[in-house]
């Protein structure tokens, strides 16, 4: 049960970060998408500025800091980040990096209620 409350926490607040900023398309015209990268904490320790110095290795045509949306630090080791296909891909190839996936966002389909008030 916890697990769950933690997963749906993290799934929210990267929704909110990536919903809060532009993805628009990458330099060389390829579609960017938030990914949250889980790396090993004994490597990298949640360092922000390691993540950068990460990111600045696949990242080209802008700057690291740009493509870093967030930090975890207590609830997963890693980091958020603006990533083309290519970009996660050769991400994937980094020591230190256990996962890399696509923040997916889910939505809730509400019904208005029959009163309406539309709440």
């Amino acid at each position: 049960m916890t697990s769950q409350i933690l997963l749906i926490f993290i799934a929210f607040s990267v929704f909110v970060v990536c919903s809060s900023r532009t993805l628009g398309p990458a330099p060389d015209n390829q579609q960017m998408k938030c990914y949250l990268v889980n790396v090993d904490f004994a490597l990298y320790h949640g360092d922000c500025k390691q993540y950068q110095q990460l990111l600045k290795k696949v990242v080209h045509g802008r700057s690291a800091k740009d493509a870093l949306v967030y930090c975890y630090k207590e609830v997963m080791s890693g980091f958020a980040a603006k990533l083309t296909a290519a970009e996660a891909e050769k991400l994937k190839g980094e020591k230190g990096i256990s996962a890399i996936d696509v923040d997916h966002i889910f939505s809730m389909d509400v019904e208005p209620h029959s009163h309406g008030k539309g709440y």
